[in-house]
């Protein structure tokens, strides 16, 4: 765990943790389909298969249970199918194995797998993950805005609890983003890929004095709630493709939150309205 989530400091006695893309950033979209999708078309030499390629990564990473994952478990659910329906990858294995078992999923991680071993598909995934990030530095910054109703949320959380990101993205686009809206001064703290797996991050700011049920984690991807329930903490959705409508209703959930009346019906009712949204039996 990096140093600067250890010196964070707990000053409220709520914490609410938010995630930023598909959450409070409108750029999932955006960033999937052009460049995610077409990043890994170019690498791997797809060009015959792009538009099944880009299809298929938006159904992975967009529209079932993997949505929101770190863009390194996501390339790795889209090559098996690769390797599976399209061409050999060479490597894969060793790949999935990293994936399965490295401490952090980043680009420095990743590069330190790749010095160590040579495997092919490390060096394609890590050259994949750079032009990613060149890719996404290139979209104008007027296509990366807050959903409606997310900008007055984050205002309202930070009149009376901490707020921190947590993000599996990579933290310096996040914060670019976020410092380009003005609305990172309603946070207190990001927690990237760089940091380290979100399970364990919630873990480690619950450590800082916090209730569980003081603390909630809000999200529109189920590794947000999986990470919530393995930190024993609360889960507030936002919904895919009703992204104003659920920050519409964040009045609502956030005061069931501070009176301590989240938990249970609430939260269950919410949760089952997310799962049905991402159709996750």
């Amino acid at each position: 765990m990096k140093e600067t989530l250890k010196e964070f400091e707990k000053k409220r006695d709520f914490l609410i943790c938010v995630d930023s893309d598909g959450c409070v950033m409108d750029t999932m979209d955006v960033k999937h389909m052009r460049c995610f999708g077409p990043c890994l078309v170019h690498e791997w030499g797809l060009n015959e298969y792009r538009d099944e390629i880009v299809r298929l990564w938006r159904k992975i990473n967009l529209l079932s249970s993997s949505r929101g994952v770190n863009r390194f478990k996501g390339l790795a659910k889209v090559l098996a199918e690769i390797n599976e329906n399209y061409m050999r990858v060479e490597g894969l294995d060793e790949y999935i194995y990293w994936v399965q078992t490295a401490e952090e999923l980043s680009d420095s991680s990743l590069e330190e797998a790749y010095q160590k071993s040579g495997g092919i598909c490390l060096k394609k995934a890590m050259d994949w993950s750079r032009l990613v990030n060149q890719s996404m530095a290139m979209i104008s910054d007027k296509s990366k805005i807050p959903f409606d109703g997310a900008v007055e949320a984050l205002k309202k959380a930070h009149e009376c609890a901490d707020v921190v990101i947590v993000t599996a993205a990579n933290g310096t686009e996040i914060r670019k983003e976020w410092e380009h809206q003005e609305i990172l001064q309603y946070t207190d703290m990001l927690v990237s890929q760089e940091t380290g797996k979100k399970g364990d991050c919630l873990k480690v700011l619950v450590e800082k004095g916090y209730a569980p049920d003081h603390v909630i984690m809000i999200g529109d991807a189920p590794a947000d709630l999986e990470a919530a329930r393995e930190a024993g903490v609360l889960f507030g959705p936002v919904l895919a493709y009703q992204e104003r409508e659920s920050w519409e209703g964040f009045q609502e959930g956030l005061g069931h939150f501070l009176s301590g009346t989240y938990k249970g019906e609430y939260e269950d009712k919410k949760i089952r309205e997310f799962k049905e949204n991402l159709n996750i039996g």
